[in-house]
């Protein structure tokens, strides 16, 4: 099962990620992630009461902690895609998704496997491959660094919601669109941009949050089982799923030292996770 879960979560959250850059590169991130959230809310709660979930205090407000970060890393990553390209962004995202918590786990006590050290320089050099682009000028400064960002607040949302107990079911993930929703709201009226998507765009926000919300709930659930580290090697795939969409169907090229970058980053991810 946990298998299963950590393949659904990474095909959802693919999906999501490239409904996100495709309304990004019409409206406002934070119009995108704020529609996404408060439709997963929606899309969370009835697999709430499917799993027979019990509200315990301690990982509500760890998923709610995990909302305000995942919302703001979707709104910088969403960003970072729709001005630079989802082949550079969505590996480097991934990458330092998965460092956070093996660097988190080695501040509490852990030990740096040798699996994971190999992760760790497999996955630098690859997103140096993944990079190397002439086409993007100093778009590519841009999203190489929001990616960083991205991804920083990615890991941390991923800390809070594995420390959740099998228990709390879906609660975590519901919680976390909440709170996101909320976030984006405060934040949609900070920087004066509508809260929600316009319609031409909206399909997109709804696509993104189904996919995103039925992604989360597949990843805690599958890590709250026990076997983190078999859906964390099977859900840092998603990249793959976004790099592949966005070649498909929009306009993303791939040479072949980004593709082989691109290979290489979500191998040395599995390490990292498999190695923690």
């Amino acid at each position: 099962m946990p298998l299963l879960l950590g393949v659904l979560a990474s095909l959802f959250i693919g999906i999501s990620d490239t409904c996100g850059r495709a309304s990004s590169r019409r409206a406002d991130s934070i119009s995108h992630v704020s529609t996404q959230m408060l439709v997963g809310v929606f899309v969370t709660f009835p697999l709430v009461v499917a799993l027979g979930s019990e509200p315990i205090g301690r990982d509500l407000v760890s998923g709610a902690g995990s909302g305000v970060a995942v919302a703001c890393g979707l709104a910088v990553v969403y960003h970072a895609m729709a001005a630079a390209s989802s082949s550079v962004v969505a590996p480097i995202a991934a990458v330092i998704a998965a460092l956070l918590p093996l660097v988190w786990d080695l501040m509490t006590g852990g030990s740096l496997t040798a699996l994971s050290g190999l992760g760790c320089a497999l996955a630098v050099v690859s997103l140096a491959l993944s990079s190397m682009t002439g086409d993007l000028g100093d778009r590519l400064r841009s999203g190489v660094t929001l990616a960083i960002a991205g991804g920083a607040l990615f890991g941390l949302a991923i800390v809070l919601v594995a420390d959740t107990s099998e228990a709390s079911g879906a609660w975590p993930a519901n919680i976390q669109r909440v709170t996101g929703f909320v976030s984006m709201v405060v934040l949609a009226r900070m920087r004066n941009v509508p809260v929600f998507l316009p319609t031409g765009v909206r399909r997109f926000g709804l696509a993104g949050g189904v996919a995103g919300g039925l992604g989360m709930v597949a990843w805690a659930v599958g890590a709250q089982q026990g076997d983190l580290g078999t859906v964390s090697v099977v859900s840092s795939t998603y990249p793959a799923v976004v790099v592949v969409l966005a070649t498909l169907f929009d306009d993303d090229t791939i040479r072949w030292w980004q593709a082989v970058g691109i290979v290489g980053a979500i191998a040395g991810t599995a390490l990292i996770a498999l190695g923690g």
